[in-house]
């Protein structure tokens, strides 16, 4: 039999997103007793009362909370004395809520959390923001005061994260890249692979001006990706446009590239929302895509799937994300270091529909 991250669904469900909140929060000791009622609880999550039930019937299930006539949904004992069993511990540390996570992020997460729950292991998500910032050193003490044992991953961390993770010498695997100088061990996207492969074959139709919209604020990697499409260009004229991850820092962008004397015939975007709001933007100013201008996204989102024209773009598999991370925390649980270890997983093409020739001058 599959073990069950194998059969998750392209976007995991709400009920099981709100599923996996509550019980965190209940691991956490914030419900010691009792759960919220149920209107608090969908107002706190901004999801409907159906999801919450559809929520608490998945908890109920597994034996976390139990319902007493007339009254609120009891915590049972054994969520209390989870440490006390000697669970193993990993913990995933985040900047923002986890339902602002990217899909991606959510589908991996949740992927990982059933596979590790299969050997033994609780995954826990600790959103702590101040650990983010540029002094986090007195809140990553307190973090790890609080879970001194824990395999720690690290999900869009900073270069002071990662230094002061490696200095510290904690079992640390990182959820992207490294900064230049950290070597802790790490699972990533080969986006060089697929930025090089969007250029290749943006030139082999024809095309040889192309435009990327880049993040202004980058992650690690993301000067990689660049190198990549430049070297699947050739010697094509690639003109990089940084942007703000806003509507409006985009429209400037593309407004900018539509008054443009040798205007781009492609365009090329790293996040999935940027294609989108190119897109629109192109189709409201009578630019036909894929006729007039290519699109090509690096990311993938479920809501690409409804647009028109279908944007070209490149997927990633949640259950290899989380096959590579299990392997790493059970190995460095385990007393065997890691180094730099790196694990890149090669996204998947999708043709879609907005990769076509260059046009005819």
């Amino acid at each position: 039999m599959n073990p069950p991250f194998l059969t998750l669904p392209r976007r995991p469900s709400l009920p099981l997103e709100a599923a996996s909140f509550l019980r965190e929060q209940i691991v956490r000791g914030n419900w010691p007793r009792m759960l919220p009622g149920e209107m608090e609880l969908a107002r706190e999550l901004q999801v409907g009362r159906n999801t919450i039930r559809a929520a608490l019937a998945v908890l109920e299930k597994e034996g976390l909370v139990r319902t007493a006539s007339g009254r609120r949904r009891e915590v049972v004992g054994k969520v209390k004395n989870l440490r006390a069993k000697g669970k193993k511990i990993a913990v995933i540390l985040l900047p923002e809520p986890w339902h602002r996570l990217p899909t991606f992020s959510l589908q991996w997460v949740e992927a990982l959390r059933l596979r590790m729950q299969m050997i033994g292991w609780h995954l826990q998500l600790v959103v702590e923001p101040t650990a983010f910032g540029c002094a986090p050193t007195r809140a990553l003490e307190s973090l790890l005061s609080q879970h001194p044992s824990a395999v720690w991953l690290l999900y869009r961390s900073t270069v002071a994260m990662q230094r002061w993770f490696q200095k510290q010498q904690v079992m640390t695997v990182v959820a992207g890249s490294c900064y230049a100088g950290i070597t802790l061990p790490q699972v990533d996207t080969d986006f060089r692979a697929g930025c090089r492969h969007a250029a290749a074959r943006l030139l082999g139709l024809g095309h040889r001006s192309l435009a990327v919209l880049a993040p202004a604020v980058s992650f690690p990697g993301d000067d990689e990706n660049l190198l990549g499409f430049r070297e699947g260009a050739e010697g094509a004229s690639v003109q990089v446009l940084p942007v703000k991850d806003t509507k409006s820092s985009v429209i400037q962008a593309l407004q900018s590239i539509l008054r443009s004397r040798a205007r781009p015939t492609a365009l090329f975007t790293f996040e999935a929302r940027h294609a989108a709001t190119a897109l629109t933007f192109l189709a409201k100013h009578r630019v036909a895509v894929p006729e007039q201008m290519a699109l090509v996204s690096r990311n993938d989102e479920e809501f690409l799937t409804h647009l028109v024209p279908e944007p070209s773009r490149y997927e990633r598999r949640p259950d290899a994300f989380a096959k590579k991370f299990a392997h790493l925390v059970t190995t460095l649980s385990s007393g065997i270091p890691l180094g730099r270890t790196k694990h890149l997983i090669v996204p998947s093409f999708i043709r879609g529909e907005s990769l076509g020739r260059a046009p005819v001058p």
